[in-house]
């Protein structure tokens, strides 16, 4: 069996999630790889348990990450799909959570990400200025991502 980590990632930190998740599956003997969200569509038919990594900017799901769901939705829904979505705020908002749950998804986790000013646009600065929001904080939990990751297994992610 292959599992396939999808990710959407704006500047990063949602990829270093996925990748994070591909480490440890691999470590438990799961055949798992990381594919960019560009890319993704063509080799959906070749994996058994996709996973996928959406950002959360600016209050709602990143665009391409949804585009992608909403585009592969029936190939998506005859395998198993577990969802993972990556913020700065403390928790997911529930109308996100909300609009996650309306694909077919056997389990859905928020992890909070990371900001990096040196990949920020001047715009994406300003907004986090004004919001009082830190341009470079780290608040992503390893050891959670790692246990989410490990806990996929007892769905039969192999």
């Amino acid at each position: 069996m292959t599992t396939m980590v999808v990710v959407a990632s704006k500047h990063g930190s949602t990829a270093e999630i996925g990748e994070r998740i591909v480490s440890t599956l691999s470590a438990r003997g799961v055949s798992a790889h990381v594919k960019d969200i560009s890319e993704a569509g063509k080799w959906l038919y070749e994996t058994d348990n996709v996973v996928v990594g959406l950002p959360v900017y600016r209050q709602g799901l990143w665009g391409p990450g949804k585009l992608f769901l909403d585009g592969h939705r029936t190939e998506l829904g005859g395998k198993p799909l577990f969802l993972y979505a990556v913020g700065g705020s403390p928790r997911l908002d529930s109308e996100i959570e909300s609009t996650m749950r309306q694909y077919p998804h056997r389990e859905i986790a928020y992890f909070r990400g990371a900001v990096d000013s040196e990949k920020l646009s001047f715009l994406e600065k300003l907004q986090l200025k004004v919001a009082r929001q830190p341009v470079d904080a780290d608040w992503r939990d390893w050891p959670a991502v790692e246990d989410w990751a490990n806990g996929l297994l007892a769905y039969g992610v192999s």
